[in-house]
């Protein structure tokens, strides 16, 4: 991030449901002092990601099982790579990352939704709507996001 642009949370992977709620687009959440972005999530960046770890473990002199295991901590660590990017090599990493600025923000709600039937069958997540001057962004994710949010915003999460 640039100096002036501190990283204040990175919350992810955010799922935005597509068409009839039948799939889903991931996002990562980085916000800053200024500004928070949004950063699609592709199976093109995980494999850079994994790639960039093996290469790194290989580096360091680590065998087969260093390396591969050097891939999957990379793949599941991959959001931390955004704390040493700027704001618009983000933004430029895939045409479907956007930024609004956090004083658009009016709030943030957070809501758990647990939809497991009675046998415990079904899975549980959270929702996150994000309620700008323009527009409602609406994600959903698995583990709760509001430490991380009102880490983020804190005078506007609910």
């Amino acid at each position: 991030m640039s100096k002036n642009e501190n990283v204040l949370a990175i919350i992810g992977p955010l799922n935005k449901p597509k068409f009839m709620g039948l799939a889903n687009d991931s996002f990562t959440l980085i916000v800053t002092k200024e500004q928070s972005i949004f950063a699609k999530l592709t199976s093109e960046i995980m494999k850079k990601v994994a790639e960039e770890a093996r290469q790194q473990a290989k580096q360091d002199g680590k065998g087969f099982f260093g390396q591969w295991s050097s891939q999957i901590a990379g793949g599941m660590n991959y959001s931390q790579r955004y704390l040493g990017m700027e704001s618009e090599e983000i933004l430029k990493e895939n045409p479907e990352n956007f930024s609004i600025p956090n004083s658009s923000i009016n709030y943030v709600e957070v809501k758990y939704k647990d939809n497991s039937d009675d046998d415990g069958n079904g899975r549980s997540e959270w929702a996150i709507n994000i309620h700008a001057h323009s527009q409602k962004l609406k994600f959903k994710c698995n583990n709760d996001p509001r430490t991380e949010l009102k880490k983020a915003y804190p005078e506007t999460v609910k």
